[in-house]
């Protein structure tokens, strides 16, 4: 009877020249700092086709690389107030609204890739409540790479550092430990990093391998030194106002294409890095290696006993980090 009396209003409809309803759909805006091929973007696009296919067009998530939609700080408040709908944001950008994350800005806290990459379980369900008091629905993270040293003379030893002027992040943790191996350093939003280098208004800043070669650094700073002092970690986050407007069905698609394309973007960083640093060597690019990282280590202690105290719930976060296998 239900099935006889929609197809009659439906024909009804047509008679009449009158449009009906269609199932509601929603468009998500994603903001991103990188450019179209890096990892993040990859990973993003398969996410966003990933979702689109699970919803049946539903869901459909807009890709803004290039920081088209502000910087990370700009974009993750525009998240907060719903003015974007996600992003994958550098976690030390939410040390504001989550002072938890700034446990993974301290220098040394993951062994290696692997460990970084089998820690977002463990931080996700740790994280996912205090994000949510903020305004965002956390999807989990993602590694974006280890961050390595880039300047314009060679940065082996904590001695070639000091004295520099050193681009950091906006967070308390990373002007702690430039100033621990005693060099200056300069908060600079990351649109910025490249002038500020050309202009000489720093020496030195801490990037990934990947953006070292999209973002051209090397043309800036053609000495790279691996060091993966801290590995950056991007925050999946959706605006929790846009989240519960969606069905409990669209919410779990999305959960899973999330999960899905943070373990793609892994082996995809990793081919890209080699991939990436063997180009900026045919640019001119001078890499060195770290063979020894006692004395870096040594002398950045200082910033885990100044910071653990103040970091809401590092006693318990810290050490099921480290306990991941």
């Amino acid at each position: 009877m239900k099935k006889a009396l929609l197809a009659g209003l439906a024909l009804t409809a047509v008679a009449l020249g009158i449009s009906m309803p269609a199932v509601a759909a929603t468009t998500a805006r994603m903001s991103l700092d990188v450019q179209e091929g890096n990892p993040k973007h990859i990973a993003a696009t398969r996410f966003a086709d990933a979702v689109s296919d699970a919803t049946k067009g539903a869901v459909k998530i807009r890709i803004f690389p290039n920081s088209l939609l502000g910087a990370e700080s700009e974009s993750a408040e525009g998240i907060r107030l719903g003015s974007i709908q996600m992003g994958i944001i550098t976690s030390s950008v939410f040390t504001t609204w989550v002072p938890q994350v700034q446990v993974l800005d301290l220098p040394f806290l993951f062994r290696d890739d692997q460990h970084a990459v089998a820690a977002n379980a463990v931080l996700t369900k740790a994280l996912s409540e205090s994000f949510r008091e903020k305004g965002f629905h956390l999807l989990g993270f993602s590694v974006n790479g280890a961050r390595q040293l880039m300047s314009k003379d060679p940065i082996v030893t904590p001695a070639d550092a000091a004295g520099k002027k050193m681009r950091v992040i906006q967070s308390p943790i990373h002007v702690a430990l430039w100033k621990a191996v005693s060099a200056n350093p300069v908060p600079i939003p990351a649109p910025e990093v490249y002038n500020a280098m050309q202009t000489g208004v720093v020496d030195f800043f801490d990037n990934t391998a990947t953006n070292y070669l999209t973002f051209r650094f090397y043309e800036v700073a053609p000495h790279y030194t691996k060091l993966s002092h801290i590995y950056a970690m991007g925050a999946w986050v959706v605006s929790e106002p846009w989240w519960q407007k969606l069905t409990a069905d669209q919410q779990a698609a999305i959960e899973k294409a999330a999960h899905d394309a943070q373990a793609d973007i892994v082996p995809l960083q990793a081919k890209q890095d080699e991939e990436a640093l063997a180009k900026t060597v045919a640019q001119g690019a001078t890499i060195h290696e770290v063979k020894d990282k006692a004395a870096w280590r040594e002398l950045m202690k200082p910033v885990w006993a100044e910071f653990t105290p103040k970091i809401p719930g590092s006693d318990t976060l810290i050490p099921a980090i480290e306990a991941v296998k």
